[in-house]
């Protein structure tokens, strides 16, 4: 199994949950994936932002778990330019499903004005 990592990252707000993900997500780690970032949803937070610029390699199967993440609640993803899946995330269309910026402060920005 392909290591990965979700750290929960500390927020001024309580309605915000910030996780960075860091690692190899793929097909060996997909379900844990999942499994894991819906034991961290269960709180009161009404919002989840995954910071993905330490992740190295995502596939399809944790590119579905982002997916059907986006789908059952407000998810943002944390993703610079230069980050080693930002070329991937990009061209699934993941800012179909999330809101991704840059930096929290971005995410948080354009979720206020959706």
């Amino acid at each position: 199994m392909a290591p990965f990592e979700l750290e929960h990252q500390e927020t001024d707000d309580p309605d915000v949950l910030h996780v960075a993900v860091s690692g190899e997500l793929d097909l060996t780690n997909a379900r844990q994936l999942e499994d894991r970032i819906g034991e961290l949803t269960v709180g009161e937070a009404s919002l989840l932002v995954l910071d993905l610029n330490r992740v190295v390699f995502i596939d399809s199967a944790a590119l579905h778990v982002l997916f059907r993440t986006a789908r059952r609640s407000r998810t943002g993803i944390v993703l610079a330019q230069t980050a080693p899946v930002a070329r991937t995330v990009e061209i699934v269309g993941l800012s179909e499903a999330a809101v991704v910026g840059e930096s929290l402060t971005a995410v948080l920005a354009a979720i206020g004005t959706r």
